[in-house]
Parts: structure tokens; sequence; C-alpha cells
């Protein structure tokens, strides 16, 4: 009996995959599909203190297994969010309503220490890698494919983007078919990964012998961990460089065509502040003179008359359309921020209730921009800042939690950083090819990063699907922290 537990222990993975449809698209007669992601953590709790208690090794390692799920430096924001997911629960006036919302957060959940756990060895990581990187793809894919090409921020889009099929207009909670600016929002997580994967992969040296490694060496001692590179031969390194280039390529086209001007704003911040952590030496400096310098001109221009001149040309010219620059999305944004604001006044600890906003905006504090028919639309579902959004779903502890993983996932990405490059200068093999794990670790900075900047004027709401790519994201960075500082801890 105890080997079937045992079985369906190391199978915790495939579980939480056959549970994933009925969590994407929920309803009452499929939530108890929801209970699969506590099952797993309890068997796993089950089986690691029968473990304990047969084992006469009381060493820090073997206690750290006592645990049901992985040790993360994320683990307390977590808990205080699924604390106020359950207070949300009580909060809704329309559980109904509530409901995709909430499953999508218990599916985050189990995606991340799902991740977390296999992401405990060199090879899972890899693998969780992958899987996101495909997903980004993926959605990336289903965007070119399932967005509502409508908007009409920059003319000369439209004519590409109305040859466009819209295969997938139907699918549940995307009825009509997906809006671009969430699209942007879930590409601004995997596509500076994308970006600095492919500069990494435009070096001569990628495919050179420094890389190849052995597999096989020894962590007794060494104070980081190892996190082996799997590609060893040039072939394998040619296919991964083609890929990559091509794969980015896409994304970065069907993230230009969604007109995202939040998404726009926040690569355009992302990528420089990238680039200047990424140069050398006396070289940053330069490159942040050009910024100033840079910025100055640009002020200097503003005040000048001949460039409104030059605008008012450039817009009625056709190559850009009123809408690009109007004010008019600001001034409803604002409106929008206004009544979450009273709303988290109102409702400040226990929120009011995941997905209720919408709704609730009409009824207590009516906007005068925007209709009650616009809600789905027109992308008025959300309070257009995740932070408000986040604060407005599970209240003001909930907002902190939300705020704390973000800071705690950049935090650990600044240590990777430092260790990471630290360790380049090293003669070792414990981190082979740093230069691919500086690409990696950057990568995923701009990818929280970007969102970030992005979540300041638009939102992906906690629990919507694309929010999955989220959930791995974090994942991924605790895992490849705990591969670098905790190498032995969390070992199946």
């Amino acid at each position: 009996m105890v080997q079937i537990f045992i079985w369906l222990d190391r199978l915790h993975w495939l579980w939480l995959i056959l549970a994933t449809p009925f969590l994407l698209f929920p309803n009452p007669e499929r939530s108890p599909a929801m209970l699969v992601v506590p099952a797993t953590w309890i068997l796993h709790w089950f089986l690691s203190r029968r473990k304990n208690s047969n084992s006469s090794n009381n060493s820090p390692t073997q206690q750290d297994s006592r645990y049901p799920l992985p040790l993360t430096p994320l683990n307390g924001s977590l808990l205080l969010l699924a604390i106020m997911v359950l207070v949300s629960i009580w909060a809704t006036y329309d559980i109904e309503l509530s409901l995709p919302k909430l499953s999508g957060m218990v599916l985050g959940f189990g995606v991340f220490f799902a991740v977390v756990r296999e992401g405990s060895n060199s090879k899972g990581w890899w693998l969780g890698l992958l899987v996101f990187l495909a997903m980004g793809f993926g959605v990336a894919n289903l965007g070119f494919l399932g967005t509502r090409w409508t908007t009409t921020k920059l003319d000369f889009l439209n004519p590409i983007t109305a040859r466009f099929p819209m295969i997938f207009s139907n699918l549940p909670g995307a009825i009509g078919g997906f809006h671009p600016n969430e699209v942007a929002g879930a590409l601004t997580w995997v596509l500076p990964i994308f970006v600095t994967l492919s500069v990494y992969f435009i070096s001569p040296q990628t495919a050179s012998r420094k890389y190849k490694k052995s597999r096989t060496h020894s962590m007794k001692g060494n104070k980081y961990g190892t996190l082996l590179v799997p590609i060893s031969k040039p072939w394998h390194i040619w296919v991964a460089r083609i890929s990559v280039w091509f794969v980015t390529l896409f994304i970065g086209g069907v993230f230009i065509l969604t007109q995202s001007r939040s998404g726009y704003l926040a690569l355009a911040i992302t990528f420089p502040i990238l680039l200047f952590i990424s140069l050398p030496g006396k070289l940053k400096w330069i490159f942040l003179g050009l910024i100033v310098v840079t910025g100055i001109i640009l002020g200097f221009a503003l005040s000048k008359e001949d460039l409104f001149i030059a605008r008012d040309w450039l817009m009625g010219s056709g190559i850009t359309s009123a809408n690009t620059f109007s004010l008019n999305t600001l001034e409803g944004r604002i409106e929008i921020w206004s009544r979450a604001i009273y709303g988290l006044q109102d409702f400040s600890f226990t929120g009011m209730g995941m997905n209720t906003f919408r709704e609730v905006v009409h009824v207590i504090y009516p906007l005068f921009s925007v209709t009650e028919d616009k809600d789905i639309g027109y992308g008025y579902a959300h309070a257009h800042n995740e932070f408000l959004q986040a604060g407005l779903d599970l209240g003001i502890p909930g907002m902190i939690a939300f705020i704390a993983l973000n800071i705690g996932a950049l935090w650990m990405l600044m240590r990777l950083r430092r260790v990471i490059s630290w360790r380049s200068h090293q003669h070792t093999d414990m981190i082979n090819s740093p230069q691919l794990f500086i690409a990696i670790v950057l990568g995923l900075a701009g990818g929280m990063a970007a969102h970030l900047v992005y979540g300041l004027t638009d939102a992906v709401a906690l629990g919507a699907k694309p929010g999955i790519l989220f959930w791995i994201l974090l994942s991924l960075i605790a895992g490849l922290y705990n591969q670098m500082f905790r190498p032995v801890v969390q070992r199946d």
C-alpha cells in the first residue's frame, strides 16, 4: 500500500496536469478538482514524515523534508496570499462569479510548488524552463489566431491584422476573442528571456569547447550548487540557436501587433535597464550618459512649437491615428483608478471578492465615461492596475502579499546575478557556462520587471488564465535560487 502512495506522490505533476482543464474552465460541478492540489501536498507530507520517522539521520536536510511544500523565500508571502483567497470566498457576493479566479489561484499555487519541487535538480529545472518557453510560444500562437484585432492605435498595422483568421473565438472566458492588451501583458513575462537568450546565441563562443563540461560533479564542500547546461554538442547548440531566434521574432511580432501602449512602455523601460546592467565597467556610464543626453534633448525639443507641428503632420499622414496619443483612454483609466481606491477604502481588509469589481463598480461607484455594457468587450473587467486589482480582490493584506512576491523574486534574482558573476571569474565547474546563466537571470528579471511596469497601467488579474506564466516564472526563480543556495535540500 505504501508503495502505491509513493508512486502516486512521484507523479504529483501528472495529477496536476489532469486537473488543469477543470481548473482553467471551472464550473460548480467541476470545483472538486481544486482538491487535487492540497491532496498532493498532504500525501507528500505524509510520506516525508514516515520516511523521517524511519531514519536515524536528523540532519537539517532531513528535517526540511518534513514540510509538505518546498521551502522558498516566497513561502510567507504565498501563505498570506492563500489566506486572503480563503477570506475572499467569504467576502464575495457571488461565488460563481468569483469561481474562475479562485480556481486560477489554486492552479497557480499548485503549479508553483510542483515546478519548484521538480526543479530541485538540474534536469528538472531545465525541463521547467523549457515548459515556460514553450508555453510562451503557445500563448503567442493563441494570441495570433484568437485576438480581436480591432484596435486602431497604429493605422499602418491594421491592414496586416485584418488578414489574420480568428480561429479561437469561442473559448470559455474569452468569447469573441482575446483582448490585445491582455495578450501583450502575458507576453511581457516571456519576451525578455527570449531576447536575452537570442543575444547570448549570437556569440560565436556559444559553441566553443569551453562550455562542454562533464555532467558528473561532486557537490561536497561546494558553497553554491551545480546547475549543468544540458547542451554539449555543436548540433544541439545550432538547433537551440535557430529555435530561439525564430520564436523570438514570432513573439516579438505578435507583441508589436497588439498595439498595447502599456506593453510598449514596459519594454521601452526594461530593455535599457537590462542593457545597462549587462554592460561592463566604463561602458555602463557611457550608456547612462547617452540616456541622460537623449532625455535632455527630447525635453528641450518638446518645448518647441515646431515639434507639435511635426506631430500633427505625422498624425494626419495615415501612419498613426489620433488614438495613439489620445488622452481619452488615460482619463478613463484615472476614473477607474479613483473608483478602485474608493473600493479599497470600503473593503480594505477583506476585499470585495475576486472578479467582482467588474460588477460592483457599476452599482456602488458608477463610472461616467464607461457604461455597464462595456465591461468585457472594452477591457474594463479590472482596475487597469494589478496592485489595485489585487487589493480589490483580496484586500490590502492580499495586495501586500502580491507586492512581497514581486519584491522577493527580484531580490532572489539580484543575489543570483551577483553569485553567477562572481563564479564566472573562478576556475571551477560548479557553474558551467556562466554567460548562459547570466542571460537567463537577466531574462527572468526582465520578465518580472517588464510586467511590473505593464501592471501599473493595465492588468492580468490574479487568477486569470494567462497568469500561469507568472507562477511558472516565480517557480523558476525560486528553483534556481534553491539550487544555488540550498543545493542539497528538497531532493526527492
